[in-house]
């Protein structure tokens, strides 16, 4: 360790970014900070690239949402050596859409912390040395990969704070060459935009009325194809993030599950909200709040499905709405 290392020595420390903390770490390392030099290796030219990138910013109900990205995809793979990343904000999201693209025609490659490091590996080679790609991905993309070449970053739904949204957008536009940046929020986002007031953000042009109306049809008709027990665990995890977020929302918990409910039935096509076990509501904070399904006996806070779930969103035991009585496998008002 550094407090068990020579008295004296010489240290030298590499970040692509210098944030207090990182600063931190080097005051310790140097001592206080006695005789340090910094060496900037990309220049005053360029340290502001995130605001040279053309950004464009799309604001939509959430149930638009997934036809406005496919819209967007497929107009941004119309140049020949497109190399797209679509960033969400949960590893879940992350394999549902690309499920969802996928079944839709559209062939992307998927990147999240729940694949294995030797599928990351795999996917993360493919994309950098591939033209004409997409990789939809979580955030593991966000920092420390280069991938070059990268034409657009769409970013879908709010990030979780201003640096992550620029960490993301970096993925583009880098070593001199172009490229664009496309924020996809869901109208009850836009307090998000406070955050990137210096952000040359302009609002983007609708989809042509033809263009929109076949990503409809392609979305809904793809949507029935994907697991029920994936579509539970999105929600689950989609719950998860913004429950993180209702202050800088404006939201309270109670509008936070009505929103995750809108998620569920209008964006992941599900009947209802699948339910979610007692210790994933008490570790979200949200015991005692209305509009959650409470699973008894289900698996739905871990994948809506799994152990004595049948794979289905917990199907296979009862499940009661918070704020009601149970009494005998009856739901009581």
């Amino acid at each position: 360790t550094l407090q068990s290392s020579r008295t004296t020595r010489q240290t030298l420390l590499f970040s692509a970014t210098l944030p207090k903390d990182v600063l931190s770490v080097g005051n310790f390392a140097t001592r206080g900070g006695a005789k340090v030099k910094l060496i900037d290796t990309v220049g005053e030219e360029e340290g502001e690239t995130h605001l040279q990138v053309r950004q464009s910013l799309v604001v939509s109900r959430v149930e638009e949402q997934a036809t406005e990205l496919l819209g967007l995809v497929r107009q941004l793979k119309a140049e020949e050596a497109h190399k797209i990343v679509v960033f969400f904000v949960t590893a879940r999201q992350t394999a549902y859409f690309s499920a969802l693209f996928n079944a839709a025609g559209v062939r992307v490659l998927e990147m999240h912390s729940r694949k294995s490091q030797s599928q990351r590996t795999k996917v993360s080679e493919v994309f950098r040395d591939g033209s004409g790609v997409i990789m939809f991905s979580s955030d593991v993309s966000a920092r420390g990969m280069d991938y070059p070449d990268v034409t657009a970053v769409v970013q879908v739904g709010m990030a979780s704070d201003k640096a992550q949204y620029i960490h993301r957008l970096g993925r583009t536009a880098r070593a001199g060459k172009a490229g664009g940046g496309y924020l996809l929020l869901a109208d009850y986002e836009r307090p998000f935009l406070s955050l990137l007031s210096e952000m040359p953000l302009k609002e983007d042009a609708p989809l042509p009325p033809k263009l929109r109306a076949q990503c409809e049809a392609d979305i809904s008709r793809s949507a029935s194809k994907i697991d029920e027990a994936m579509r539970a665990s999105t929600y689950s995890a989609w719950l998860g993030f913004y429950n993180t977020f209702t202050k800088r929302l404006g939201m309270s918990k109670e509008e936070v599950v009505r929103r995750a409910n809108e998620f569920a039935t209008k964006v992941l096509g599900l009947s209802s909200p699948p339910p979610l076990e007692p210790r994933t509501i008490g570790k979200m904070g949200l015991k005692g709040v209305k509009g959650l399904v409470i699973g008894q006996g289900g698996d739905g806070g871990r994948g809506g499905g799994g152990r004595g779930g049948g794979g289905k969103g917990g199907r296979g035991g009862r499940s009661v709405k918070q704020g009601d009585r149970a009494g005998g496998g009856e739901r009581l008002r």
